[in-house]
């Protein structure tokens, strides 16, 4: 057997994380009333999901703090329309955090293709997410019991696709490069990343999305049962 070990991302590989996101938000326009502000939810979403965004590939190439992501990214959305203060911004984003905290939607075929894994691999979690909502996400998922732990970028202060993280997830693990395999959504972080740090790796690529030229994944998929092909 070529892979021992396999890290998962988590969300948007496992845990449908635009989809909680989106419903934590209605939950804020609702109870903010952001109406006023934006008529619409969906351009409210499409909004914040754009600043967002790119606050989150800013943290992950080490940019900005997780501090300043959470602090901005209401801040960032109103900007245009009502300024509204840190503090407010907080409040919202905290709200925000208990809502997702709430929400179970998953990706089709993840847990049953965990139960296939779960035997014959050793499996981790490797996410960049923050370690105060990581594990709501996977108790409201049900999927603790796979996992011989969870690593997280918090752990470390390095996020992926750093190589510190990637070096201190084997040490985790207790495995090499060679026997180990990176399974994620994300082509920066988590696909050249692993790639990087020589890793095997598996793009999980659902919306069938244009592949980067300069980054060539191990394998790629559209559907998680696809693994079996691999594993």
């Amino acid at each position: 057997m070529k892979y021992t070990t396999i890290f998962f991302d988590l969300d948007d590989t496992l845990v449908d994380t635009v989809q909680n996101n989106k419903e934590a938000l209605e939950d804020i326009y609702n109870y903010y009333q952001v109406k006023d502000y934006f008529p619409a939810f969906e351009e409210f979403y499409t909004t914040f999901q754009k600043i967002n965004s790119g606050l989150w590939e800013k943290y992950a190439h080490g940019e900005i703090t997780k501090d300043y992501l959470k602090e901005s990214r209401f801040l960032q959305t109103f900007k245009e329309i009502e300024d509204i203060s840190v503090g407010q911004s907080l409040e919202m984003n905290d709200a925000f955090l208990s809502y997702a905290n709430t929400k179970k939607n998953v990706i089709e075929g993840s847990k049953e293709i965990l139960q296939y894994l779960y035997p014959k691999y050793n499996l981790y979690i490797l996410s960049n997410g923050f370690e105060e909502v990581q594990s709501y996400k996977m108790n409201n998922a049900g999927i603790n019991s796979y996992f011989k732990e969870v690593i997280l970028s918090d752990h470390i202060g390095k996020n992926k696709p750093h190589p510190d993280i990637f070096d201190y997830a084997l040490k985790k693990a207790n495995t090499t490069y060679s026997e180990s395999l990176m399974i994620g959504d994300n082509l920066n972080t988590d696909i050249s990343g692993a790639g990087n740090s020589g890793i095997d790796q598996v793009w999980f690529n659902p919306h069938n999305s244009m592949r980067k030229d300069n980054i060539n994944p191990t394998y790629t998929i559209n559907r998680l049962e696809e693994l079996k092909s691999i594993l």
